[in-house]
């Protein structure tokens, strides 16, 4: 803890009781450290020793227009639940795979059939037909290097991490701290944790900016392989070299033929 100097006006009380409560960790390289909404989401980590990277996932729509020039779209990040949430979709999956619906009115417990399903999911044949001649949606994944995370920085702090992982570049050794003491108040003086979390947020591009960013990349590769190729066929080479232009010592060096 005395690496950090966000620990520098704890009490001994504080310390002593962080102590009780933290743990420390060490992760392999290419190990998944910390994935917003899956354990251990409730814990702040601090990285006491070796490197770890943020990779941005970007899942994207692929589009064909009516000239078949395809094209991007951002699709929607996956949603991010918390524990409490994840407990209730469980339980209702639970109940509804045992008859029995989640939902209850006057004490009953209203019981699901397949018929009442199919009854209340039936459509029209047309709108049937319509979404059967649909083209199945085409996705496509991009991951991309954000930043990485050195001796001494924080993360898990409560900053957006829409489908974004932090992961091991080598052996990595953090001090993991329950999120939910980290802020109380005692040891949130003037609003510290919050600040670090805005910190983190504003130096790391946004899940919007880097699709932006890569569209642009993805223009100029484009555009660079016009203009060479344009190039290439405004000036064509008047003297190819052939085999036959290289020296035979220099053949023979370069060959195993006369080894």
């Amino acid at each position: 803890m005395g690496r950090f100097q966000y620990f520098d006006h704890w009490t001994d009380e504080q310390r002593q009781d962080c102590q009780t409560r933290a743990k420390v960790r060490e992760f392999d390289p290419g190990q998944t450290i910390f994935v917003e909404g899956r354990s251990p989401v409730n814990y702040a980590h601090f990285v006491l020793s070796g490197r770890c990277m943020v990779v941005q996932c970007l899942k994207m729509i692929k589009v064909l227009d009516k000239f078949g020039k395809e094209s991007y779209r951002l699709a929607d990040a996956q949603p991010i639940e918390d524990e409490i949430t994840q407990f209730h979709r469980r339980r209702s999956s639970r109940m509804i795979e045992l008859g029995q619906s989640p939902f209850m009115v006057e004490g009953q417990n209203f019981k699901l059939s397949s018929s009442s399903l199919t009854a209340a999911n039936c459509l029209p044949v047309e709108e049937l037909k319509r979404l059967q001649s649909l083209r199945p949606i085409e996705y496509e994944y991009r991951f991309l290097d954000v930043a990485t995370f050195g001796c001494g920085s924080v993360f898990g702090v409560g900053e957006h991490m829409d489908d974004r992982t932090v992961v091991a570049r080598n052996r990595v050794q953090c001090l993991l701290i329950p999120r939910y003491w980290l802020l109380q108040k005692p040891q949130n003086q003037n609003n510290v944790w919050n600040r670090v979390r805005v910190f983190i947020e504003q130096r790391q591009p946004s899940r919007d900016k880097l699709f932006e960013w890569f569209l642009s990349d993805g223009r100029w590769r484009r555009m660079r392989t016009q203009l060479r190729e344009d190039f290439a066929a405004a000036h064509p080479k008047t003297h190819a070299t052939a085999l036959g232009d290289v020296p035979t010592l220099c053949r023979i060096d370069q060959s195993d033929v006369f080894a």
